[in-house]
């Protein structure tokens, strides 16, 4: 990290009321590169400008860009830049934002940083950006949200539906969803106000059409979770089985380099050993696990604990085996892999692949391999298929959503027909969506929402 930052808190002590909101952060990665991209932003942002120029810049028009040198405190040349000025609301934080494009060396980055916060900046906090986006309506949280996996996504496919989201598309789909529960309240708000039994019974229909409307929209969007994370982050792909059968072999395989340790002893493996890479078209993450077996060492058995926890949670299960394989009914997530068949007789090899469920590999020899990630594209094309445009993007969401869903489902299990519980579960169901959307987020969630991104984010 550089200097600048160890002088943060003294910095932040020192500044007058006037500037603490303006801040700057650098927006590109760390490290040498032909450019590199600083934000500021706050109200201060344009007066800093002509500070940094020697007052060559006092007037810059909006959405507009300027080569000119900038200097420091004692009014030396740090670089030669581009600056971009954008002048609030009509910027990303909706705050006066300046853009500085200098070149990415270090030593340069670090002199326009010190500059920063000898003019009374401070360094921004993470996502702070975005949260000054969110927190001046420029976006909403869900938008907020699918900027970050915008940012982390690692497929194609991940992009292009975190740029759905990010133009509004889930955004608005939510507040359709929304606006039909709000209008079942008002029916039946309207209905206990004028209290007229006798059309209970039909208003309470009319409700529950909405609901079942709003409910099946809720599952639907609830539904897309998994793909949508396969698409964005990549799929859990777990390598499991008993000692010895040559798990850490084919995980180096598939890896194509020596990662994990292997020997002839059983046990080696003691931990998972997560590493991310790429099949087919599809971003993954390999995890190599210990050998399940029973044992009394607490270290190979906490091991074996981690290993089951892991293949609880695999988007796919790949079982090493070197002996016959099991012939129960095959979980569709799992892929039983014959390995060490450079050992077998060609008799032994052609009874088992007769099952085929059962892939033969040898992966000291690396053959079979080819097979084995055309089986393991296969199914990770089917689970990252979703006929539904619009996904969610986040666990935050999900959970929003499972809330909203168990509230209209109390009214339709229970055949509720009492209006003011039916009522009650409406309220409940319209703040899970202002929490969904951010309008009455706490601080707390704010906060762990936008700590996951990056300081220039």
């Amino acid at each position: 990290m550089f200097g600048f930052a160890k002088k943060r808190l003294k910095t932040q002590n020192n500044m007058s009321n006037k500037n603490k909101n303006t801040y700057f952060g650098l927006s590109t990665p760390l490290g040498r590169s032909a450019t590199a991209t600083i934000r500021l932003s706050g109200w201060e942002s344009k007066k800093t400008l002509e500070k940094l120029t020697a007052g060559k810049l006092d007037n810059p028009k909006h959405r507009t860009s300027y080569v000119v040198d900038i200097y420091n405190k004692n009014n030396t040349l740090i670089d030669n830049v581009i600056i971009l000025y954008f002048k609030g609301p009509n910027s990303y934080t909706g705050d006066d934002l300046v853009e500085i494009h200098s070149h990415g060396n270090p030593i340069i980055i670090e002199q326009i940083c010190e500059t920063l916060l000898n003019l009374g900046l401070r360094p921004a906090e993470a996502g702070e950006f975005t949260r000054a986006a969110y927190l001046n309506n420029k976006i909403d949280l869900v938008q907020a949200e699918s900027i970050l996996s915008l940012i982390n996504s690692n497929t194609i496919d991940g992009v292009n539906l975190s740029l759905n989201s990010v133009s509004g598309s889930l955004s608005i789909k939510t507040l359709e969803m929304r606006k039909e529960i709000i209008e079942a309240l008002g029916l039946a708000e309207y209905e206990l106000d004028i209290s007229e039994t006798d059309t209970h019974k039909q208003t309470i229909k009319v409700i529950k059409k909405r609901i079942n409307r709003a409910l099946l929209d809720t599952t639907k969007l609830i539904s897309t979770a998994k793909s949508a994370r396969i698409n964005t982050l990549g799929a859990s792909v777990v390598i499991y089985g008993k000692p010895n059968v040559g798990k850490s072999t084919l995980f180096n395989t598939l890896l194509n380099y020596e990662r994990s340790i292997v020997t002839d002893t059983a046990g080696t493996t003691r931990d998972t050993v997560d590493v991310a890479s790429t099949i087919g078209r599809h971003s993954v993450v390999l995890v190599d696990t210990a050998g399940i077996r029973k044992t009394e060492d607490i270290a190979e058995k906490l091991g074996v604990e981690r290993t089951q926890e892991k293949i609880n949670e695999a988007d796919i299960s790949i079982q090493v085996v070197t002996g016959a394989p099991s012939t129960k009914a095959a979980n569709p997530n799992n892929i039983t892999v014959l390995n060490k068949t450079d050992l077998l007789e060609k008799n032994e090899i052609n009874n088992v692949r007769k099952n085929k469920n059962v892939i033969c590999v040898s992966a000291k020899n690396k053959t079979g391999i080819p097979s084995l990630l055309k089986q393991i594209n296969k199914k990770l094309d089917s689970k990252s298929q979703c006929k539904i445009e619009t996904q969610i993007t986040s666990t935050r969401q999900k959970q929003r959503l499972k809330n909203i869903q168990k509230e209209l489902e109390k009214v339709l299990r229970n055949k509720e027909t009492n209006l003011e519980i039916i009522a009650h579960h409406l309220t409940c169901a319209i703040k899970e969506f202002d929490s969904l959307l951010g309008k009455t987020s706490t601080d707390d969630v704010l906060d762990s929402v936008f700590s996951s991104f990056c300081v220039g984010k």
